[in-house]
């Protein structure tokens, strides 16, 4: 969810009409998106299947769904539910617009129309999608650091076992967030040279990279390439690692990691950095007051 585009919106069209094609694929490509269409609504959903549209045009009437049916089952899918769907109808009657919209429709443009109408209509759309995964990458950003504070505040052992049982769902979580095959966290006790890592549960093969043997704590944020080791099979130079530090004042206490296989981006293109510094500096804090308050039930009498 957090990360920068790595490729343009796409706009998907629905309709059987080859010259509502050329006029739609002019428009994405006038808008710099990509463009793909489909004759009927079955097509229609196994394209969103394979790739979510940012934008969908819809024709009401096909020959098997009807856009109402396709609409209605983009729209109550969590993985497709931010798409913009735009009807593109000649039924104007109050009745079919209403029933657009009870399927959860966007806007709609009414047959004959001009190109610069649905250019705008589409720009409009691409704006609100924009918005609406921002504001959803926020939120969720919220709801996570809120998860960490509320499980790192739980009385609990401080004990290396039962940290690890407490951090392993919230990597997961930020593994999810930032839709990334692996997320890992190396913490160490300050003032003390020993070091554990955390792994999330899920990793692409059923287990983790064998370059995480290699892995040190690191102060500087950065995206890198996996470290390679001698005989790794795990061809570490198709992983891209994006690291922030959890530091306690001074003091280096940690490192979280983000794992996925793809190729390192230009420097400033990392979408993922600034979230994941935030995220690790919220970490950071939270960790340390949890082991102060557990410092602090150790001393208390009995």
């Amino acid at each position: 969810m957090i990360s920068v585009r790595s490729t343009p919106p796409l706009i998907l069209l629905v309709d059987d009409d080859p010259y509502q094609s050329e006029i739609a694929s002019y428009i994405a490509d006038d808008l710099g998106c990509h463009f793909e269409s489909a004759a009927n609504g079955v097509e229609a959903l196994e394209k969103v299947a394979a790739r979510p549209p940012d934008v969908l045009l819809l024709d009401v009437k096909m020959p098997d769904l009807s856009g109402y049916e396709v609409c209605r089952r983009i729209k109550t899918d969590p993985k497709t539910v931010r798409t913009q769907v735009i009807f593109v109808t000649a039924r104007t009657e109050e009745e079919d617009l209403l029933r657009g919209f009870e399927a959860l429709a966007n806007d709609y443009v009414t047959k004959p129309f001009s190109a610069r109408e649905l250019k705008a209509r589409v720009k409009n759309a691409l704006r609100a999608k924009d918005l609406s995964d921002a504001l959803t990458a926020r939120t969720q950003f919220l709801e996570l650091e809120q998860e960490i504070t509320e499980r790192l505040d739980e009385p609990a052992n401080a004990t290396d076992v039962s940290r690890a049982s407490v951090l392993l769902p919230i990597l997961d979580r930020i593994a999810a967030l930032f839709e990334v095959d692996g997320v890992t966290l190396h913490t160490r006790y300050p003032g003390r040279p020993e070091t554990w890592t955390i792994v999330s549960s899920s990793w692409p093969g059923g287990s983790p990279p064998s370059y995480l043997a290699a892995i040190a704590l690191s102060e500087d944020p950065r995206v890198d390439r996996a470290p390679r080791m001698a005989g790794d099979r795990d061809q570490a130079l198709d992983w891209k690692l994006t690291s922030a530090p959890l530091w306690v004042g001074n003091e280096l206490i940690g490192t979280l990691r983000l794992h996925q296989r793809g190729v390192v981006p230009a420097p400033g293109l990392s979408g993922e950095l600034e979230h994941l510094v935030a995220l690790a500096g919220h970490l950071a804090r939270t960790i340390h007051r949890a082991d102060l308050i557990d410092q602090l039930r150790s001393m208390r009498p009995l």
